[in-house]
């Protein structure tokens, strides 16, 4: 069969043809693979009962295994080119990220002469540039105004030459300027990447999608401390020293990365021009877009005051950003050198144990956000709230623990296992609930996700220099209290949102009910 006689009837010879269209008020089917023959793609469609074992453990893995053949292998581009991309855009903007941290602990605060504070003004001011930097991007994004495949590649490429610039960093005011310049051009990055993935894939297929964007993350930490490792036994013999060796390093992986970005990013469904779509791929993404109901932006489509005014009376406005708060500041809890300075001050235990095992944390992790990840799709992606409820659960007790201190050797150990391996898994569960619940609503969800992403570091900003001064380290009790209940805080908004979720829910099974009826 021809693959015209799959599209609709309507003309729709150019993408700039659709973007002219108003998509919300679209009803009728982009493309009928109902129709389509399958006889050539048997080995793609199952033939296994669902009732059965192997039908299971097949879809648990493979949440393509009941799609037309040709959504397949739409799909399979859509992994490849937009995942492999915005995981290796994220991995490298957190091993930028995560550096510092080992700098810190690998010579830079000997070699700059640091005392006091002047770590966590590293981080504050760091913090203070992405804030500033997540307010144009909001803007750009929330407006329709960016093409995602260039900008995002051209940010990364600016990673590059501002790792370049660390590694040739002769005072701690240049580091200073140059981690605020570094996080002004990180900042679009995140919420582009939740943004695009919602754009793309079913609120069933998001979990594990998500998770594996929050994996990367998780990766580089992994990763990060080897790397450090391994750059201190090969350059005994430099002047130069090892931390500033990380940041070039940086630099070198940031290029490819950047490119292959420019190359694979599809940026959305509305306006994709990647050379890997055919005509059909277009309109499968655009048909995925009409199945979930998405009331699809036109492209550069402005939004109204009274547009930003409406979205003050949900009530997703007020609790998520509260709930992602609670998540990301209580992660300080990790990313201070807690864990290292314990094990370097109290335990003495030399380099390649510090540099090591809080990436065997890190990987544990990960092994753990996966399965949370693939089984909350398998169940049909509507778990969220009980794996963040573990987590902020885990947060509370753990800190708890460390808050007192003098705890027995494998209790202390057991406690940075507690507070370190559930984190993996809290981003990825608040992002991909929002995008399965605002699906249908593409310009709140851009919204909801920019909002959310940044109240975080607004609030992050200057709590760190307080409540984790390195004068008390490696103890850390105000931190240790203060994010127990910061944990406490989180686990109530997510008792709220499930209770809201649940009531929208049913409301809307109302509606339509009362619809069909009439």
């Amino acid at each position: 069969m021809e693959t015209a006689s799959l599209l609709k009837k309507k003309s729709i010879s150019t993408l700039s043809e659709r973007g002219e269209q108003d998509f919300s008020e679209e009803d009728e089917p982009y493309i009928d693979l109902d129709v389509f023959d399958n006889s050539n793609y048997e080995n793609t469609v199952t033939t296994y009962s669902k009732d059965s074992f192997i039908y299971i453990v097949k879809k648990f893995f493979n949440d393509k295994i009941d799609k037309h053949p040709l959504e397949q292998a739409f799909i399979l581009k859509l992994d490849i080119f937009l995942m492999a991309s915005s995981m290796l855009g994220y991995f490298i903007k957190n091993l930028n990220q995560y550096n510092i941290t080992l700098a810190y602990n690998n010579g830079m605060d000997e070699y700059y002469k640091m005392d006091k504070n002047q770590f966590n003004y590293l981080l504050s001011i760091w913090t203070v540039g992405y804030i500033v930097g997540q307010l144009p991007a909001n803007y750009l994004i929330h407006h329709n105004l960016i093409n995602f495949r260039y900008f995002l590649g051209f940010i990364q490429f600016a990673w590059s030459f501002l790792a370049i610039l660390q590694y040739n960093a002769t005072s701690l005011t240049e580091f200073y300027i140059l981690r605020f310049v570094l996080a002004l051009l990180e900042a679009p990055l995140f919420i582009s990447l939740e943004y695009l993935l919602g754009s793309w894939y079913y609120p069933a297929e998001i979990n594990k999608r998500s998770t594996y964007l929050a994996i990367s993350s998780g990766i580089a930490s992994v990763i990060a401390g080897p790397l450090q490792q391994l750059i201190i036994e090969l350059s005994k013999d430099s002047n130069i020293p090892p931390f500033k060796l990380n940041f070039l390093l940086d630099a070198i992986i940031s290029l490819p990365i950047a490119a292959f970005t420019m190359i694979a990013n599809p940026n959305l469904p509305t306006n994709t021009t990647n050379w890997y779509w055919n005509d059909t791929d277009k309109l499968i993404a655009l048909e995925r877009r009409r199945k979930m109901g998405a009331k699809i932006d036109k492209p550069h489509q402005k939004k109204s005051t009274s547009s930003y005014k409406s979205y003050l009376g949900k009530w997703q406005i007020w609790i998520f950003p509260m709930m992602f708060w609670a998540f990301n500041n209580g992660g300080h809890v990790t990313s201070q050198p807690t864990l290292v300075s314990w094990m370097k001050m109290e335990l003495n235990l030399p380099s390649e144990y510090y540099n090591i095992i809080p990436s065997i944390i890190h990987f544990v992790g990960i092994i753990f956000a996966i399965t949370v990840g693939y089984l909350n799709d398998y169940l049909g992606g509507i778990y969220n709230h009980v794996f963040l409820k573990i987590y902020f659960a885990s947060m509370v007790i753990g800190c708890l623990l460390l808050s007192y201190w003098d705890l027995p050797l494998w209790l202390h150990w057991f406690s940075f296992f507690l507070i370190g391996v559930p984190g993996s898994w809290g981003q990825p569960q608040i992002y991909s609930w929002i995008n399965r619940i605002m699906v249908k609503d593409d310009s709140f969800r851009s919204f909801l996700i920019s909002v959310t992403n940044t109240l975080a570091y607004v609030i992050g900003s200057v709590v760190p220099i307080f409540v984790f001064d390195s004068k008390y380290r490696p103890k850390y009790f105000i931190g240790f209290v203060y994010t127990a209940c910061l944990s406490f805080f989180g686990l109530i908004m997510t008792y709220v949102a499930d209770s809201y979720t649940k009531r929208d829910e049913h409301r809307e099974k109302y509606n339509a009910v009362i619809e069909v009826e009439l």
